[in-house]
C-alpha cells in the first residue's frame, strides 16, 4: 500500500512538473530553428534616449576584462557621438534656414564646426548609467554599458562655443536657436 501511495505521489509531482514547464514554453515565443535568443541586460526604457538625455548601450567581448570594458565604452561613445552629431547637424541646418539675415555658406560651416567641437568636448563628460559584466562559457568576458549625456549640457555648450566667436555671436539669435534645439530634441525623443 505504501508503494502504491508513494508511486501515485511521485507520478503527481512528475505530471505537475511537466505541465508547468510546458506552459512556460508556450507562454514565450520560441526561437526559430537553429537560433538561440540572446538577452540584452540593458534593454529597458531607462536605457533609451528621452527628452532629457542622449543614451546609448553597447557591449564588448574579450578574453581580458579590461579590454572588454574598453571596447564597450568606445563603442558606446561612438554611438552617442553619431546620434548627437546627426541631431546637432539638423538643428544647425534648421537654425540657418530660419535666419532672415541670409547666413552665408562660410558662416553655416563655422556654426557647424563650433557645434561639433562642443559635442566632442561634451562626450568626454558622459555619465555611466549602468554596467554589467559576464564571463562566457569560453572564458571570455562580455561587458555591457549604458552611457548618457544631458541634452541641456549640450545646448549650453553649443551656445557658449558660438558666443566665444565675436563675429558669429553678433548675428546669433539665442532665442531662435533654443527654440529649434528644443523642437529637434522633442522630435528625437518621440522616435
Amino acid at each position: 500500500m505504501k508503494r502504491i501511495l508513494f508511486g501515485a505521489v511521485a507520478l503527481l509531482f512528475a505530471a505537475g512538473a511537466v505541465s508547468c514547464s510546458s506552459s512556460k514554453k508556450a507562454a514565450g515565443a520560441a526561437a526559430p530553428a537553429g537560433m538561440v535568443e540572446e538577452v540584452n541586460p540593458l534593454s529597458g526604457p531607462q536605457y533609451r534616449s528621452n527628452a532629457e538625455y542622449y543614451r546609448a548601450v553597447q557591449n564588448g567581448v574579450s578574453t581580458e576584462r579590461s579590454t572588454a570594458q574598453k571596447i564597450a565604452m568606445q563603442n558606446c561613445r561612438q554611438e552617442l557621438a553619431a546620434t548627437i552629431q546627426a541631431d546637432v547637424k539638423a538643428v544647425m541646418e534648421n537654425y540657418v534656414k530660419n535666419q532672415d539675415t541670409g547666413v552665408t555658406a562660410e558662416q553655416k560651416s563655422q556654426y557647424q564646426e563650433l557645434a561639433y567641437t562642443a559635442v566632442n568636448q561634451q562626450l568626454r563628460d558622459v555619465q555611466i548609467v549602468e554596467e554589467k559584466i559576464y564571463r562566457q562559457d569560453n572564458g571570455s568576458f562580455r561587458y555591457y554599458v549604458c552611457m548618457q549625456m544631458p541634452k541641456a549640457a549640450l545646448e549650453s555648450a553649443v551656445e557658449e562655443a558660438i558666443a566665444k566667436d565675436a563675429k558669429l555671436n553678433l548675428e546669433f539669435d539665442r532665442a531662435q536657436f533654443k527654440k529649434i534645439f528644443e523642437e529637434q530634441m522633442a522630435a528625437f525623443s518621440q522616435q
